[in-house]
């Protein structure tokens, strides 16, 4: 990858960062309703990139017992995500 394309990406995920910060500012003064949707939005990108990212790397050539341990891992933070949106 050369410079230029690092840069770029670089800048793509500055530019995602910042429109992260906007919203969240404007959604600050909605209330409860910005957490009804900004809470289950996040959640699911980190069960996404999960998912679709980390599993398979983990099923690659691992015994059957730790691919147990790593599946659990993920499912139990998972669960606290949702222990925490329920009981925040």
């Amino acid at each position: 990858m050369c410079d230029l394309q690092a840069m770029m990406l670089q800048f793509t995920t500055a530019i995602g960062a910042m429109l992260g910060t906007v919203c969240s500012l404007l959604a600050e003064g909605i209330g409860n309703a910005a957490t009804s949707w900004v809470l289950p939005f996040t959640a699911g990108g980190f069960i996404y990139i999960a998912t679709v990212s980390v599993i398979p790397e983990l099923l690659q050539d691992s015994k059957l017992g730790q691919s147990v341990k790593e599946i659990a891992a993920l499912v139990t933070g998972v669960l606290m995500m949702v222990f925490i949106a329920k009981y925040e």
